[in-house]
């Protein structure tokens, strides 16, 4: 198959797969939540067996504490992945607020007269305002924000491939 067609296939892939996490963004909450798990289960899994392997016995002690944490939010996340995502979403609302205010102060670092200024701050205000957003109605959005930013990430990220899979079949032609 050629590369043009296959990274326009998957851009479709992509595009129809964020349609459907945006169409039921519990699930796909969900699923992240699910994925976010296992990912902690098997990085706690790891980190406790490379410091077993490493024989470095209890001297370092915070580098037990961070596998075992790891582990235990990996875990809480399986068996709990409802509760996950409501915690995600925090942190997720946190993290928007959190780089909405330091992009915002950084445009008005750079100053007015600089080419920075005016991306950065509409990025900052952007991102601002998804934080405020989520945590306005916090209830009802809590459970739908993982997946609605799946699904439009996966929608973009599917425009994107698949525009450059007809950018290199037009090249080819």
């Amino acid at each position: 198959m050629k590369t043009w067609l296959t990274l326009v296939l998957l851009g479709a892939l992509l595009v129809i797969g964020g349609i459907l996490a945006i169409a039921n963004p519990l699930a796909a909450s969900i699923a992240v939540t699910t994925l976010v798990g296992i990912f902690f289960l098997l990085g706690g899994i790891l980190q406790l067996w490379l410091l077993f392997r490493a024989g470095t016995g209890f001297d370092g002690a915070l580098n037990w504490i961070i596998a075992l944490m790891t582990l235990v939010v990996g875990v809480w996340l399986l068996a709990n992945p409802l509760e996950g995502t409501v915690s995600l979403a925090i942190v997720v609302g946190v993290g928007f607020v959190i780089s909405g205010i330091a992009r915002i102060i950084w445009a008005s670092r750079a100053g007015r007269g600089t080419s920075a200024f005016v991306p950065l701050m509409l990025s900052g205000a952007a991102s601002l305002l998804v934080g405020v957003v989520i945590f306005s109605d916090f209830q009802s959005l809590a459970t739908q924000v993982l997946g609605l930013l799946l699904g439009i990430q996966l929608v973009m990220d599917g425009v994107g491939f698949a525009a450059v899979g007809l950018l290199l079949r037009n090249r080819q032609s």
